[in-house]
Parts: structure tokens; C-alpha cells; sequence
């Protein structure tokens, strides 16, 4: 039976400090788009991520794991920017399933909260889940095996949940819930759990000056601790008290305006606000301590937790925060305020001290962290970065204290964080190359290297050619180590693989690439520039550095060193670079499509056209990168070009367009002339593709289906192509791509489809009228929006599988290995 797997998935995070969440075990959850990604953090393998799951109709906005001390966790909750929260469970096979769907918000999803609640012996799981919605509103369910059912609705006045954190009170079923929102103020809600849960509100904690993200991270660079405590065991309904409830709160609110008392030893010291739980006796918040050291918005707060080969330890008093300042912080308290025989908590309120700053200062494009995770048993941390690249550091193994330790960084995951518009395979397919609308160019490649005595290989981002002023729409190999792109400019730009990512690719991959020593060293983008110039070697890299007392001006622009791992996500923001050697001119709006022929020197290219005057297709001759001589531009369209291929032997030049026909131009002499063409479509005619021997072409368009073209015989005129089959899908066919399943001798046809789908369909090489079904790729496997590209590796394999790689919108690049 034919089968599929994922190869490679390079997806980014979504730019929220809650997008993401961690387990004890390594395994990341984070937002990308539409979906959830999984990531095993901790896998040594450096395999990045594994799985995503599909399901949400908006970018995910926020996302919580169930915190479990004794074994990992079995659920998380994902909330979207269309207001929906769904209820992941794991199932015996690994794989996650949703078990809910909560709805009743009219605004994106801003924060989650889930807990365990109590439960008699031998009675089924109950979870209490928290969604808080840009409405300005928060919605509490009870999940159990019966369903959901929506307990409670409270309002908070306009204001926007930044965060949510639940937790039993101290020697109590009891809850309180600390509510971070558009507000100075800290909100604290409480509620018993022996009725129905309904939760009223306790405390306003006063101190930040600006909107809490986290209890208590603000976007006033500080961080607030605040301690919880029970004062009496008392079950029973406490005294009426003299003033309302509300007057209560007025006069909690005004002493906690009081400003902090210096003692005059060194500690900070403010009353404790009480407030009574009816049914549950009378609880105590007051400040801990002020944290002070980032320069910059505080996006991410967490506790330590707790270790894993001793679930029933008290987790080790260290919090980890990030900053929009990029960088992290590991904050530990002095040694004298903690009770020797109890490390969960400060006999007092004191002062805390950075044990370690992580970052990666030396970037200016990198403009800030988000999340601030701790990794398995609190040795390594993550953040994912402004444009949606993890960064992790590890502590070393042999280092037991952690905040003398030295730390290390790791290889971490890495995507696009727009939509992507075109991949492609080098010439042989050892690497792909993928463009975005995050203006920029991506080369994925294999780090294959012997672990243990074994043979090991997986796929990362090992350069980013090209950081473009633009978004990118198009890209071409014109050989193995050179490339051409469009982009929403009139320029078609030339790149040139530079002498370290050739050395790269010979030791990471294994590739040879040719000649290294008569290329530049490397290449940078010059202030307030769009071209990248070539770094000859390093002392033309020391000129380059601003003359400036600041240290980090001091720094290289460029790292030359060939590592024994793909590069970190601070090298490849700068020291990936490849040369532009040229630009080419004549179009008068934005590039959309080009293509390289494959033995001649030609690169085809087109624009944006609203008529049939810039419709055109001009040729180039990529030795001396000027127009063909003797070659008039193509015409024909009548509206914009939306996609280009030569055939395999470059005798034939196809384009699709916005006016729902294809044309061919045939090469005849020195020159491509016009041969055929059908208005056959109803709709915008979205990609082609040439099979492999060129026995036909096939073209996809909005009206959902996929034609495919044929000759009835070698020596038929370019006239007689004609349809030999109608292939319909249940929904816009946007990319296609054809290759030869090798064992088999029939041809394949990979479809991409406008809701993310891709399908497999073959025919045998004497009948290519007739497809059949092979596979169907679902969102789990493929992607959850538009699928813009699609392209087979040349590469052969001696199991006969194919590898297929495709771009969508949903800003995921994915290979996928196919078997027949």
C-alpha cells in the first residue's frame, strides 16, 4: 500500500507571549498560523518539529498546558484569533485528538487557564477551563466525559485578559485565579469548588504602572512576586462584616496605594491584605519583591519546575522571565531569606538577584523574546524571537549549579512568518530553497552526521540567502550555487552561493559544490540598503565595522566559521547572506512569476498586469544577464502571468494567467516563438507543470479542476495539444507538479488545493488520459491553508520513494517522503 510520512516541517511562532507552552517531558506546544505545533525540545536528534495539528479557523493565540506533577500532561487548551478554544487529549498512540470545542466569544482568544479540579477516589478527571476574549470577558467550563458545559461569564469592564494563572489555595480545594489585563492592576478572583463554582472578586493588587502581561510581568520592565497564604483553617461562614463588599474593596484597593516601607535592613516590606472565601476561612496576599532588569516590556514569566526523577520534590525557587529587550533572565533570591528546610518558598520578602542573562545582543533585526520556558528538569531554556524563530540554551550535563553553570546554545527550530509563495529543489535535490512574504529567501538542507555508530540525518535552515526589502514572490535555480528572485519590486535580483555556505554544505550535508576558494567569503546588507554586498574575507569584514566605542558595534557583522551544527538562529539573521551579482530590468509593476530553463542559459519572467501591454514575458540570457538579442517579449495575455515552466528539454516554454488561458511558445532557431494556446478554464488558471519525459502538461485553476494536455504523436504540430483528461476536486486546485514513480513506470500527479490538501493521482505512461487515486494528504500530513507550490525532488532513491516539498500560505515549508 502506498504510504506517506513527513520528512521536514519548518514552521515559526506566532508573535504572542502565550502562543506557546512546555511539558516537563520536552514536548513544546506552540501557535504557527492557523495550527499547533509540536516540537520535542529535548530531543537529542535535533529533529524539530514532528506533528501539527489542525483544527482552528484563526492564528492561534494562546495555548496551556494542564500542569501535572506526577506524570506529563494529557491536555492543552489552544484559543484563536476567531474566538474558538479547543481541548487537546493525548491518546494511547501518541498521536492528540480534540476532545472539546468551546465558543461564546465575539473576539480573539487573549489568555487560557486550566486546572484539575478535585475529585473523590475513583471518580473521572474534571477540568476547569478559563478563556479570556479581547471582548473584554472571561468564560469558565467544566470538561468532563459528559462534555463542556459553561459555568460562569465575568465581565471585566472593557478591559483585556493579558493572562490567566489558577492555582489551589494553600491547604485548600479552594481556587484563586490572578487576572493580568489592560490595567495596572492585578485582579484576583476566588471560588470554593465544594458547590458550583462561581468565582467572585477578592483583591486589586496595585504596583505596576502599566498593562500587566503576566502575574507579574508589565510592560513597565518590572516584575512583582506577591505571596499567597492561608490565615485560619476556619470552614465555616465567617462574620458579616461591618462595610459592604464593596466598600471592603475600596479600602483594600487604598492600602495597597501605600507605598513600600524601607526598613532600614535592606528588605521591602508592605501590609498584607486579607479577604474571607465564604466557606473556606479567611487568605492573605502581600508583596514579595520587586524585580528590576530588563530594559523593556517583560513577555513571559515561569516558575521552575519541578524535577522529573522526583515528582514529589518542591520545585527549585528559580524563575525564568523574557523580555521585548531580547534577552532572558534566570532570577533567584538571596540565600538568607530562605528557610533552610523548605526550598518552596522565602521566610520573608526579599531581594532577588539575575544569576543569568541570556540573549542574542549582537542582532539588531532580532527585536525581542516571547514565552520564557524552562526546558526538561529546568537544564535548558526557550523563547521564541519577534520573527518567530525558537532559541534555546542547554546547561551543560556535567554541571550540577545551575546558576554558575555554563550554558550553551542549541540548535532550535526556525520558519517563515508569512505566507510562503515558491519552492524549490537545486538542480540534483540534495537542498530546497523557499521564499516568503516575510521578505525573505530560506535554504533547508540535511545535517547528516554518525551519533552513537549510527547513521543520522535531519533537516534544518542552514542559510537565509536573501533578506529582502519586499515580499518575496518567486525564485529560480539557475544552478546549484546560483538563484534568481521576484518580489513586489521591478527588479529581478541574482544571487550567488557565497564560500561559507559552500563549505557548509560540504560538511554538514555532504555535498560538494565545487571550486570554494574563488568565491567571496560571505556578504551583509550595507545600511539603509536592499542589495547585499560580498565580504572578499575577513579583514574587508573588520573595515566594515562602525568606528564606536559600543561594545556591541565591536562585534563582526559576519561569522566565518564553518560549525559542526547548522547555524543558530543569531547566524543565520546575519552570517548567511549570500552576494547579489546582478540585477535585471524592463518590467513596470511587480514581479509574480519567473523560471530557469534547464540546459540553456535562459531565466523567463513576468508581472503584474491589468493589460495586456505589461502581460508579456521577457527572456534573459543568465551568462551575460541582458535581454536575448534577436528575442522580442512574449505576448499574448491579457492579464497577469501566474506561472512559468520550461519543459525538461527546453523546447517548450508554458505560462498561465489571470485571463483563464495557457499559452506555449516553442524554441525555434535562437528564439521562442508562439505555438498554442487555449482559453479551456473557468477560472484563474493558478500553476503548470511538465511531466518528466514532457509527454504532456498539466494546469490548475480556481474553477477546481486540473486539465491535462497531450500531443497525439512526436510529430504532431504545436497546434494538436489538446485535453486528454478533466481530473475535479472539491476545491480550488492552486499548485500542481508531476514526476515519474520510478519502480512502477507511471506517472504521478501532485495536486495542491486552496483548503491545504494535496492529492496524489497516477496514470501509466502509455495512457496519461487515465488518473487514478493514489493518496490524499490531509491538513495532519499537509498544510490548513492555500498550498501555493509544489515541487518533486530530482533526486533518485534506491527504495523508489519520491519526495515531494511544498509551500502554503499557512507559512509552513513541508518535504514529505511518499512511498508507492
Amino acid at each position: 500500500m502506498p504510504s506517506a510520512s513527513s520528512t521536514y516541517i519548518a514552521a515559526s511562532a506566532n508573535r504572542a507571549p502565550t502562543s506557546a507552552c512546555r511539558l516537563s517531558d520536552g514536548l513544546v506546544a506552540f501557535g504557527s498560523g492557523h495550527f499547533v505545533a509540536l516540537w520535542h525540545s529535548s530531543d537529542e536528534r535535533s529533529a524539530g518539529v514532528h506533528a501539527t495539528l489542525p483544527g482552528h479557523q484563526g492564528d492561534v493565540t494562546a495555548l496551556k498546558f494542564l500542569q501535572t506533577h506526577l506524570q506529563p500532561s494529557r491536555y492543552f487548551v489552544s484559543g484563536d484569533s476567531a474566538g474558538v478554544v479547543r481541548l487537546w487529549e493525548e491518546q494511547q498512540d501518541g498521536q492528540w485528538t480534540t476532545s472539546a470545542v468551546l465558543t461564546g466569544h465575539t473576539q480573539s482568544i487573549s489568555a487560557l487557564a486550566i486546572l484539575e479540579l478535585p475529585q473523590g477516589q475513583g471518580q473521572q478527571t474534571d477540568l476547569l477551563v478559563l478563556s479570556g476574549g479581547s471582548e473584554g470577558a472571561i468564560q469558565a467550563w467544566r470538561v468532563s466525559a459528559a462534555g463542556a458545559e459553561l459555568l460562569q461569564k465575568i465581565d471585566l469592564k472593557g478591559k483585556i485578559p493579558l493572562e490567566m494563572a489558577m492555582s489551589l489555595l494553600p491547604d485548600s480545594s479552594s481556587i484563586v485565579l490572578a487576572v493580568g489585563s489592560t490595567e495596572t492592576r492585578i485582579q484576583i478572583f476566588s471560588t470554593t469548588t465544594t458547590d458550583k463554582i462561581d468565582f467572585t472578586k477578592a483583591l486589586s493588587l496595585e504596583g505596576h504602572s502599566d498593562w500587566v502581561l503576566l502575574a507579574s510581568g508589565s510592560q513597565d520592565n518590572y516584575i512583582r512576586l506577591w505571596r499567597f497564604s492561608r490565615l485560619s483553617h476556619q470552614t465555616t461562614a465567617p462574620p458579616t462584616p461591618t462595610t459592604t463588599g464593596l466598600e471592603a474593596l475600596d479600602e483594600l484597593e487604598r492600602a495597597l496605594d501605600a507605598p513600600l516601607e524601607d526598613t532600614g535592613a535592606g528588605e521591602l516590606r508592605v501590609k498584607a491584605h486579607d479577604w474571607r472565601l465564604v466557606g473556606d476561612g479567611e487568605f492573605s496576599c502581600s508583596a514579595e519583591a520587586v524585580l528590576l532588569g530588563h530594559d523593556a516590556w517583560v513577555t513571559g514569566l515561569h516558575w521552575a519546575p519541578r524535577p522529573m526523577d522526583d515528582p514529589n520534590a518542591p520545585a527549585p525557587l528559580q524563575l525564568l522571565s523574557a523580555s521585548a529587550d531580547r534577552s532572558m533572565i534566570l532570577w533567584t533570591p538571596e540565600e538568607s531569606a530562605v528557610d533552610p528546610s523548605s526550598s518552596t518558598a522565602p521566610t520573608k520578602a526579599s531581594i532577588w538577584t539575575s544569576a543569568r542573562r541570556f540573549g542574542e545582543f549582537s542582532s539588531a533585526t532580532n527585536l525581542g523574546f516571547f514565552g520564557a520556558l524552562w526546558g526538561t528538569m529546568g537544564r535548558s531554556v526557550l523563547a521564541s524571537g519577534w520573527g518567530g524563530s525558537w532559541h534555546v540554551w542547554r546547561c551543560k550535563e556535567e554541571e550540577e549549579d545551575l546558576e554558575n553553570a555554563e550554558w550553551e546554545p542549541v540548535v532550535a527550530v526556525a520558519g517563515h512568518f508569512a505566507a510562503v509563495k515558491s519552492v524549490q529543489w537545486e538542480p540534483e535535490g540534495e537542498y530546497l530553497l523557499s521564499a516568503g512574504s516575510d521578505m525573505s529567501t530560506r535554504l533547508h538542507a540535511p545535517w547528516r552526521r554518525s551519533t552513537d555508530g549510527q547513521d543520522l540525518e535531519t533537516w534544518h535552515e542552514l542559510g537565509r540567502p536573501q533578506i529582502h526589502g519586499y515580499p518575496l514572490a518567486s525564485i529560480a535555480f539557475t544552478s546549484r550555487v546560483q538563484f534568481v528572485s521576484g518580489a513586489d519590486e521591478k527588479i529581478v535580483r541574482v544571487f550567488d552561493a557565497p564560500k561559507v555556505f559552500v563549505s557548509s554544505a560540504r560538511k554538514l550535508s555532504g555535498v560538494e559544490l565545487g571550486d570554494e576558494e574563488s568565491r567571496p567569503m560571505a556578504a551583509d546588507v550595507p545600511p539603509l540598503g536592499l542589495s547585499n554586498r560580498a565580504i572578499a574575507n575577513t579583514a574587508e569584514a573588520e573595515q566594515l565595522v562602525p568606528d564606536s566605542k559600543d561594545p556591541f558595534d565591536q562585534l563582526l557583522p559576519v561569522n566565518f566559521t564553518v560549525e559542526s551544527h547548522p547555524p543558530f538562529e543569531e547566524q543565520l539573521l546575519g552570517s548567511t547572506l549570500w552576494p547579489e551579482t546582478e540585477k535585471l530590468y524592463g518590467h513596470g509593476f511587480e514581479l509574480i512569476a519567473l523560471h530557469s530553463a534547464h540546459a540553456l542559459p535562459i531565466i523567463a519572467t513576468a508581472c503584474k498586469a491589468t493589460s495586456s501591454e505589461h502581460a508579456v514575458i521577457r527572456l534573459f540570457d543568465s551568462n551575460t544577464w541582458k535581454p536575448i538579442p534577436g528575442q522580442q517579449p512574449l505576448e499574448g495575455h491579457a492579464l497577469t502571468i501566474t506561472s512559468l515552466k520550461f519543459s525538461r528539454d527546453d523546447r517548450w516554454l508554458l505560462s498561465t494567467s489571470r485571463d483563464r488561458t495557457w499559452r506555449l511558445f516553442e524554441r525555434r532557431g535562437d528564439a521562442y516563438v508562439p505555438a498554442a494556446s487555449a482559453k479551456s478554464h473557468a477560472r484563474i488558471i493558478w500553476d503548470g507543470c511538465w511531466a518528466a519525459e514532457d509527454s504532456f502538461f498539466a494546469t490548475a485553476s480556481r474553477d477546481k479542476t486540473v486539465k491535462v494536455w497531450t500531443l497525439p504523436s512526436a510529430s504532431a504540430s504545436a497546434a494538436e495539444w489538446s485535453c486528454a483528461a478533466t481530473l475535479k476536486f472539491e476545491e480550488a486546485a492552486t499548485a500542481v507538479a508531476a514526476a515519474v514513480l520510478p519502480k512502477q513506470s507511471t506517472h504521478i500527479l501532485a495536486v495542491g488545493l486552496e483548503n491545504g490538501m494535496i492529492r496524489l493521482l497516477t496514470a501509466p505512461f502509455a495512457e496519461p488520459s487515465t488518473w487514478t487515486p493514489f493518496l490524499t494528504l490531509d491538513a495532519s500530513l499537509a498544510h490548513v491553508l492555500t498550498v501555493t507550490s509544489l515541487d518533486f525532488s530530482p533526486k533518485a532513491f534506491p527504495d523508489g520513494r519520491l519526495r515531494l516539498a511544498s509551500g502554503s500560505d499557512d507559512r509552513s515549508v513541508r518535504i514529505i517522503d511518499i512511498a508507492p
